[in-house]
């Protein structure tokens, strides 16, 4: 941090945190068995972390976005999915500001996207929070010149919709170059193509067209963007394997406005990874919770007049990012 920020406080601060994976239940390991998941230690962790923001003398976070997988798949087969979720939510409920939530794969293994519209994990209820009707993505303004892009990474999915949904239809189509009878597996797929396995998912053109008109009109207002997703966009941030179906799409429209594109962050693979690409963008992937023994993989967002300060927690590095346009003096 240089002199001239240490000086002057940030205006704003937030959370971030992803893929907590909580369970009642004993470790664990992922679904290629080369990491130890600590199901039980994540509320612990997810405790910890409120703690630290909570007590925050810097500037106490006034929200906190949660990119994905609060709990993990294995309460479905426990049959103990609305009770993890529960558990999480009233230990989220210990902060005393505003959650964002963002759903995951494991969201869809524990609910159908229909419960999830109807749950606390549904952030377009905020009052805060500017959606379109029937949509999962939503953008809110938490600063006049910072505006936060969600997007849903799963709206064409083979995960959480009927059959007969043209959203899972075309995933279908998307899904039918993976050759495996367990999808899930990318065995067989060029190395181009390792994406396409079914715990991944896309954009549609609707979203493509909303992500766009809200950074034509940041670029109006002179505001800075920020955008969240679960799914990494970028491949030099995240394992092939844990890539959007679209990412080159999205990725497309992001650069295309990268004069006011800070960063976007993302979870889902649990290792982490950081990345600028051609247009100067910062990706984030934040480490999972889940696969930390120690402490909380977490970061701290503080907004200062000229920058972004991400002061990393647990696995999670420090990064500095400079305004697109630096906020009005008041």
């Amino acid at each position: 941090m240089s002199g001239e920020s240490a000086k002057t406080e940030p205006v704003l601060a937030f959370g971030v945190i992803a893929d907590l994976h909580y369970a009642d239940k004993e470790d664990g390991q992922n679904y290629r068995k080369t990491a130890t998941r600590y199901y039980r230690r994540a509320l612990q962790h997810l405790k910890n972390m409120l703690e630290t923001w909570e007590s925050d003398t810097l500037c106490k976070p006034a929200f906190v976005l949660q990119l994905g997988d609060a709990i993990d798949g294995v309460n479905k087969s426990m049959e103990a999915s609305e009770s993890a979720l529960q558990r999480v939510l009233a230990e989220m409920k210990s902060f005393s500001g505003t959650w964002y939530h963002i759903w995951g794969n494991h969201e869809f293994y524990n609910f159908t996207r229909e419960f999830l519209m109807k749950s606390s994990l549904f952030s377009g209820n905020e009052l805060q929070c500017s959606v379109m009707p029937g949509n999962a993505y939503y953008a809110i303004e938490p600063h006049p010149q910072l505006r936060i892009l969600s997007l849903d990474t799963y709206e064409i999915s083979l995960l959480g919709y009927p059959e007969e949904a043209p959203q899972y239809q075309t995933a279908l189509k998307i899904m039918s170059i993976n050759p495996n009878e367990d999808q899930n597996s990318p065995i067989g797929l060029e190395y181009e193509d390792l994406m396409f396995v079914k715990y991944n998912g896309g954009l549609d053109m609707g979203q493509l067209n909303w992500l766009e008109t809200n950074l034509q009109e940041a670029i109006v207002k002179k505001q800075n963007i920020l955008v969240i997703g679960h799914i990494p966009l970028h491949p030099n941030s995240t394992d092939m394997t844990c890539l959007c179906w679209n990412y080159q799409e999205v990725l497309s429209v992001l650069q295309q406005y990268a004069s006011c594109v800070l960063c976007y962050m993302a979870g889902h693979d649990h290792t982490g990874g950081s990345a600028i690409d051609s247009a100067g963008i910062l990706h984030l992937t934040l480490n999972g919770v889940i696969e930390n023994k120690k402490e909380c993989d977490a970061a701290t967002v503080y907004l200062y007049q000229d920058k972004l300060e991400i002061v990393g927690n647990g696995r999670v590095r420090n990064y500095s990012v400079g305004l697109k346009f630096p906020l009005a003096k008041n």
